[in-house]
């Protein structure tokens, strides 16, 4: 079997190859940035998607590209920014694979920022859809678009709605590593021996990106197309909770500082429902106090040096 990722030489993407490596898959992938895999390209060119397709003729593309840029708007430059490859590079993704002799499976890696808000219940697939960001609004023309056009082009596709992956070289802008990154400056003594962290109140779903790209393999082989499916580990932990940790298992005492920078109107509860993927026979093996120590190690090699 082949498997094409793009954006293979981000986050997800290089913890997935490793995942489909180990599995015997052989991988190869498109990124906009040089890395260890893959081709060098922008999925807006439909030329080169067209011949990189017509190439390594895949049986599974992992559509993991994204921006990725957040901000507390619907509305803004980063919508535009967003939707050149949620929407156009899908688009042009598509329609290279679908002009393939054998049609390959497909699976969108999408987000529960599609979700409308809900802060009494964990986010179930069936639940109204409502993004309150750019990027949400991104990410959910994009699954519309994909699931519309997989069925006029007959192509096998699956949705994944990933809640807060976790892992070692996750870029900055997320919560747990940001947190971690700054303890182990502090041990290192490259900053002032002070957390600053946002709302310490606020609870989310975790998942390790050893068992995210697990379930994103799960469901190529095992997901039923036209469906989504929640990847989350069905837990919430308080970020107060992270941060104890961290003092913990830190090397040198540190204080906390808030920053006044943290956004207000962030939901006081962010959790989905996995009983859909569970029943495909997934389960998470790594805790969160496993991610945390990954991490951690992660970092304190990674900013050894300086």
């Amino acid at each position: 079997m082949k498997a094409l990722i793009t954006g293979i030489n981000g986050f997800i993407g290089k913890h997935l190859t490793a995942e489909l490596e180990n599995a015997g898959v052989k991988v190869t992938g498109i990124d906009v940035q040089k890395g260890d895999y893959g081709y060098v390209a922008d999925l807006i060119n439909q030329k080169v998607v067209n011949t990189i397709m017509a190439k390594e003729k895949p049986d599974y593309i992992f559509h993991l590209a994204s921006p990725i840029l957040r901000s507390d708007q619907l509305i803004d430059d980063t919508l535009t920014k967003n939707l050149q490859v949620d929407l156009y590079g899908t688009v042009n993704l598509l329609q290279s694979a679908r002009k393939l002799k054998k049609r390959p499976k497909v699976l969108i890696s999408g987000t529960a920022a599609v979700y409308k808000k809900n802060q009494d219940k964990p986010f179930k697939e069936t639940d109204p859809l409502e993004p309150k960001t750019a990027y949400g609004l991104s990410k959910l023309t994009q699954e519309l678009i994909a699931m519309e056009l997989a069925k006029s082009y007959q192509i096998p596709l699956v949705v994944s709605r990933s809640i807060l992956l976790i892992g070692p070289q996750q870029a900055e802008g997320f919560v747990v590593n940001d947190l971690v990154k700054q303890t182990v400056k502090i041990e290192y003594k490259q900053v002032k021996p002070q957390l600053v962290i946002g709302n310490l109140n606020t609870k989310r779903d975790f998942t390790d990106i050893r068992d995210g790209v697990k379930a994103y393999y799960l469901l190529m082989k095992k997901g039923k197309p036209g469906e989504y499916y929640n990847v989350c580990s069905g837990q919430v932990t308080e970020i107060k909770t992270i941060v104890q940790w961290l003092e913990k298992n830190s090397r040198v005492k540190f204080e906390i500082k808030q920053s006044p920078k943290w956004r207000k109107n962030d939901l006081a509860i962010i959790q989905a429902d996995n009983q859909k993927l569970l029943k495909l026979g997934w389960q998470p093996q790594y805790s969160l106090t496993d991610s945390l120590l990954t991490i951690l190690n992660y970092w304190r090699s990674e900013l050894k040096a300086f």
